[in-house]
């Protein structure tokens, strides 16, 4: 038997993962309320940098004009390995006066700053518009990151209400933020097969389950499916000789995508589905209490040929796996 058919046999997830990884658009942890942003840091939150590098094989964190942030040290790093990228958008920076000049505002190795102008309306949307045009180049490939660790604010492209929110509470083993890069990508290299395991699941959850005959019986096989895969992941966690700690991972998909998903929504709301243990996954834990909730989210007006997430939050608490 020949390598590849060797692998297939073994490898339920062989071929299964894209041609070129899947991707993640990031950004420093910052806040957009309408008028002003105001940021955490000039650089990427460093657990949401490892949960990416970890997790994705693709990372891209715009260089803006309007408002320009320099690379860090991890950062550099993995534009050295080719995981990460740093492309420069260059829509709007027309409509925000940019002239001649590279950057309006330049931000390197700050925190806490808060920037007011008319142009951080063009800043945020231009974020966007390079999520959009990454979607439109590979369907369903890219994911954006977004939440306290990383870009938090309303726009008239993502629709409240319009989306499914699958979360998994205390369920997810999450790189420490201070992981040594090198070691990470050694590991991801290593366990390759959990990861992809527990990703296509992740990615195809609330799909498989949306277009289903019965709804009620494929939720309770993927929820026994996703148990083993998190159990799973935890188990090597706990094997690599650098610190992992529980974690949340939040997915947001459009119902826009598929019209099945809005008559299975309002059924389960009807029912009262709201949130299931894992009891593999509390096992290894030693009882600890992890779940996974279904709710509404947020949804996507330009994105209605995918079936997978568009949109990820994660948070890591302070308990070690």
């Amino acid at each position: 038997m020949g390598e590849a058919k060797h692998r297939k046999a073994i490898d339920p997830y062989y071929g299964k993962k894209p041609k070129y990884g899947r991707g993640i658009l990031l950004s420093p942890p910052m806040v957009y309320d309408g008028k002003k942003v105001v940021l955490q840091s000039s650089s990427i939150d460093p657990g949401e940098l490892r949960r990416s590098a970890l997790f994705w094989d693709r990372l891209v964190w715009p260089d803006s004009a309007i408002i320009s942030t320099g690379s860090n040290i991890d950062e550099e790093f993995l534009k050295a390995e080719g995981l990460l990228t740093r492309p420069r958008p260059t829509r709007y920076n027309q409509e925000a006066g940019l002239g001649g000049a590279l950057s309006l505002t330049r931000l390197v190795s700050a925190s806490d700053i808060t920037v007011e102008s008319r142009q951080v309306g063009l800043f945020v949307q231009q974020h966007v518009e390079e999520f959009l045009d990454l979607e439109r180049a590979e369907p369903g490939q890219w994911t954006m990151a977004q939440g306290e660790g990383s870009l938090v604010m309303e726009n008239e492209k993502f629709v409240k209400g319009r989306g499914q929110l699958v979360k998994l509470s205390r369920a997810i083993p999450l790189p420490d933020p201070g992981y040594p890069l090198q070691d990470l990508l050694e590991f991801k290299e290593k366990r390759q097969s959990e990861i992809i395991g527990l990703t296509h699941e992740l990615d195809k959850f609330f799909s498989q389950v949306a277009s289903a005959k019965d709804g009620d019986f494929e939720l309770a096989r993927l929820l026994r499916v996703v148990d083993r895969q998190c159990c799973d992941m935890i188990k090597v966690a706990k094997e690599s000789k650098r610190r992992f700690r529980l974690g949340d991972l939040s997915f947001s998909l459009s119902l826009d995508s598929f019209e099945s998903a809005v008559k299975r929504v309002a059924a389960w709301e009807a029912a009262g589905i709201v949130a299931t243990g894992l009891p593999i996954v509390g096992g290894v834990l030693g009882g600890a209490t992890s779940l996974v909730s279904i709710s509404r989210g947020i949804g996507a007006r330009e994105i209605t040929a995918r079936d997978n997430p568009f949109r990820v939050v994660g948070t890591i608490h302070k308990e070690l796996v």
